[in-house]
């Protein structure tokens, strides 16, 4: 039967052969289910701090895309001369461009494990994680190991935008 946003819960539509049955309530390429807004949330959460980091890497100039207009960021990896101070919207420089003036500055990035994430509210959540960072230089690649936090919020459109970006030198020990 059609549901109101053209879903089907009519699973004998599904000829034999044709494959897990794929709703909203799964993600894209696995077989875990997101039948609660909290999973949802908690999936996106690291979807979007993946899609950053990729960014950061790879495209600087798209960051944009993924801030929200009062964005603050202390991140002594991106920021003027390497210092931990305060970046928003009003400083000098902003956050935007501190962010795209410090991408491409890696190469690549790998999270040590999942990242943790709490929801702030329904349409908050918050992440922690280590992450390794990697720089190509003249004497080959080059890992810089971090601690970061972040925190998205979800737009009446259903968009997560980035609020809050702390990120600092961590030690290169797992233990």
């Amino acid at each position: 039967m059609p549901t109101v946003l053209g879903l089907t819960n009519d699973k004998s539509s599904a000829g034999p052969g044709s494959g897990p049955h794929v709703s909203s309530s799964t993600t894209m390429g696995s077989n875990t289910r997101l039948d609660t807004i909290s999973k949802r949330n908690h999936a996106s959460a690291r979807e979007m701090e993946t899609l950053l980091w990729r960014a950061l890497c790879d495209e600087p100039e798209t960051l944009k895309e993924y801030l929200a207009h009062d964005c603050i960021m202390i991140n002594p990896l991106l920021g003027p001369g390497s210092a931990c101070i305060p970046l928003n919207k009003d400083t000098h420089p902003t956050v935007v461009e501190a962010l795209q003036a410090g991408g491409r500055r890696f190469t690549g990035f790998r999270f040590h494990g999942d990242p943790l994430v709490v929801e702030v509210d329904l349409m908050a959540v918050a992440l922690v994680y280590k992450i390794s960072l990697f720089r190509l230089g003249r004497k080959g690649i080059r890992e810089i190991v971090a601690s970061a936090s972040s925190t998205w919020r979800q737009t009446a459109g259903a968009d997560w935008l980035l609020v809050a970006f702390h990120v600092a030198y961590a030690d290169d020990d797992e233990g």
